[in-house]
């Protein structure tokens, strides 16, 4: 998991390194706010910044010369009032301008504030309660006047006890860039930019030289043939043509499932539903079979509430895709429509984020015969067969909700026309599965539903899009060139002993709690001290793709042909994976990877080489240096064997209750504080946490 991106409940463990949860700092009210106390809040800010005001120059009050200094304030006034304080607002520049509030279009401001308020409107301060509404005559919390000044303060970036990261990293901030192809901007991907460039290059003496290695062979044939777009364009949707006529033709459930079957066995992909292997979570030495179906293509959180624009672009996605498979424009804008309402009921009876990390919820063993109770008119065992895998009466099921809102859909009695759903979801899911690897066009359909629902151009040039594709498949071949050139044995020794130091820190504290038993506490520092690291790259190098067959064009690949050698190796490899249990040894990222994680199934944290550069870790920096730049990260990970998912494993990352009833107790008690002094606090005007939901 992305160390920045976690659920609110997830960042909880930190408890365990406290004896006692502090009180929480004094927070601005959640009670109105009367004008001499948003006037003397704002004198006391504007001080701080050595703006040369007077009281009388924030509030001015009425023109019979009324101060009406205990009466309430208003959006309209405070603002208002804000302006005045700290006048000449500075203008918003690069990660400001992009995280502000935009100038709206309100058609509500008063006539008397208009010319004060522009600046403030200008400089992204304020949200409006909708895209053209201010709602100027709302009175304004303690809470809410807050949030306009912390972005006030992120603006001027001066003073450190306000915002202490925007004024420390002001020059930076003002500076930064949205790279084109590319959603945000951070650390992460400054640094996932410089990885991205040398990943080419290396891919680009691979090239000149045609590879070494039979594996770096592989890799140029597979990235020479997603740059041969013209052969691509050229075919079309020629391969998968037979699967799309058969989709077409099929009078019955139990044709289409035989259709999406052929497809499974020629390519290894499933259309509407199939059978896996998946890690155990409370038996990690060995894998569980899983059975999964439809799913909501913009997941759980996509349709309810949905805006207009969203909904319209997910509309035009689906009805581009369908078109590109040879449906005609009304059937296609008809089969969209029907896709959004059928994904929005799967939506609805799906988990959350939140609870898809909770093992407790997401542990569900059926029996071939309750699957079958659920899809009688699918022939279930056929489909098994094809797997190759062995039959157990014990299949994981993570979402029971969804799954029975999906047998709905092939129940005819309770869904209306639910073959020709099934059939639009079988060409649907072919057309976003596959159409990557085939024409232009189907990129460009995805390009265009990236912009019109995040907003951004995510398009990027095609020796770009094939050096990202190569980095994401080939994983393995070119970690090994990557760690060669860029990572270090010194390196890696340095990263292992803050790691064992950040582990001892962490002993040394569980052991002070007073809140924790002595049998916990045994438990917990067993679970520290077995920790896995994998640091910098793999101690051994395995052949991912020895025995397939990726070929150049010339000898008749293509970029469709080598990735479904690639998917059906992966497949047919399954059986045996089944027999042989899990290699605990293998690395849950590439090298290339400028992330790093927690794994709780077996008990591990990764730190691939790619991260371990600056501004995250400097080789010649001190060591002080580089506990506050990769320590911090290494403790973050850390963390997650002990937050609210990780503590529900023990030492040798099994699902297990290796806590005492009270201990886990008086440990969710704890959560539960952390999480109700967030829920519900304004992040921004007008958007409240949930502290419970995934970010």
């Amino acid at each position: 998991m992305h160390w920045l991106k976690r659920s609110a409940a997830a960042c909880l463990a930190v408890l365990l390194l406290l004896t006692s949860l502090p009180m929480a700092l004094a927070a601005p009210s959640d009670q109105p706010l009367t004008r001499g106390e948003t006037a003397s809040i704002l004198l006391d800010a504007a001080k701080d910044y050595n703006k040369n005001v007077t009281y009388q120059d924030i509030l001015k009050g009425y023109p019979n010369g009324d101060l009406d200094e205990s009466g309430s304030v208003t959006r309209a006034q405070a603002l208002v009032m804000l302006q005045r304080a700290f006048g000449g607002l500075p203008a918003p520049k690069g990660d400001n301008a992009r995280s502000g509030y935009p100038a709206a279009s309100f058609t509500d401001v008063p006539s008397w504030a208009k010319a004060e308020l522009k600046p403030v409107f200008d400089a992204g301060i304020v949200a409006g309660t909708s895209p053209t509404t201010f709602s100027p005559d709302l009175n304004i919390t303690g809470a809410q006047l807050d949030l306009f000044l912390r972005r006030t303060y992120a603006l001027e970036g001066r003073n450190l006890k306000d915002d202490f990261y925007a004024t420390v990293n002001k020059s930076v901030l003002d500076k930064s860039v949205i790279a084109p192809g590319t959603i945000g901007w951070s650390a992460f991907t400054q640094v996932g930019e410089k990885v991205d460039a040398e990943v080419a290059e290396i891919i680009q003496e691979l090239v000149k030289t045609g590879g070494q290695t039979a594996g770096e062979k592989k890799l140029v044939a597979l990235y020479q043939n997603i740059l041969n777009i013209n052969a691509r364009n050229q075919a079309g949707i020629t391969p998968i043509q037979p699967y799309l006529t058969a989709i077409d033709q099929a009078q019955s459930i139990g044709e289409l499932m035989a259709a999406s079957d052929k497809l499974y066995q020629d390519t290894g992909v499933s259309l509407l539903m199939g059978f896996s292997l998946t890690i155990d979570n409370k038996d990690s030495n060995h894998y569980l079979l899983q059975f999964g179906a439809l799913s909501p293509l913009l997941g759980q959180t996509g349709y309810e509430g949905a805006t207009d624009a969203q909904k319209s672009a997910y509309l035009t996605y689906v009805r581009t895709l369908l078109s590109l498979v040879g449906q005609s424009g009304a059937d296609a804008a008809a089969q969209a429509d029907a896709l959004w309402a059928a994904d929005a009921k799967l939506a609805a009876a799906s988990y959350s984020n939140q609870e898809l990390g909770d093992v407790d919820k997401t542990y569900n063993l059926y029996t071939m015969a309750q699957l079958k109770a659920l899809f009688p008119n699918v022939d279930l065992d056929q489909m098994f067969q094809r797997t190759g895998l062995t039959q157990t009466n014990q299949i994981l099921v993570m979402d029971p909700g969804c799954l029975q809102a999906c047998a709905e859909l092939f129940d005819a009695a309770k869904t209306p026309n639910a073959l020709e759903l099934l059939k639009a979801y079988a060409r649907l899911n072919l057309a976003n599965g596959l159409g990557g690897l085939l024409n232009q066009e189907f990129t460009d359909a995805s390009n265009a539903f990236n912009l019109a629902y995040f907003g951004q151009d995510l398009s990027a040039p095609l020796e770009d899009t094939a050096a990202s594709y190569v980095q994401t498949m080939m994983s393995g071949y070119l970690g090994q060139a990557y760690a060669r050139r860029y990572f270090s044995a010194e390196a890696k020794q340095n990263v292992e002993k803050m790691v064992r130091d950040m582990l001892s820190v962490y002993r040394s504290r569980i052991q002070k709690l007073d809140w924790m038993s002595e049998a916990t506490k045994a438990k917990a520092l067993k679970k520290l001290d077995t920790m896995k690291l994998n640091l910098g790259y793999p101690d051994t190098w395995e052949d991912e793709f020895d025995g397939v067959d990726i070929l150049p064009a010339d000898q008749g690949g293509s970029f469709y042909s080598n990735v479904i050698s690639m998917q059906l190796a992966g497949i047919k490899a399954l059986p045996e994976l089944q027999k042989e249990g899990v290699d605990k040894t293998a690395w849950p990222m590439g090298v290339c990877s400028v992330n790093a994680c927690y794994s709780p199934t077996d008990n591990s944290i990764t730190f691939p080489a790619a991260i371990l550069q600056v501004p995250f870790y400097d080789v010649t920096a001190s060591y002080e240096e580089n506990l506050g730049k990769i320590g911090y990260v290494i403790a973050h990970e850390i963390t997650h064997a002990f937050d609210n998912n990780g503590a529900k494993y023990d030492e040798n990352g099994n699902a297990a209750d290796w806590w005492t009833a009270s201990d886990y107790a008086a440990f969710q008690k704890l959560c539960d504080r952390v999480t109700a002094l967030y829920d519900g606090k304004e992040s921004a005007p007008g958007i409240p946490c949930n502290a419970m939901s995934s970010t």
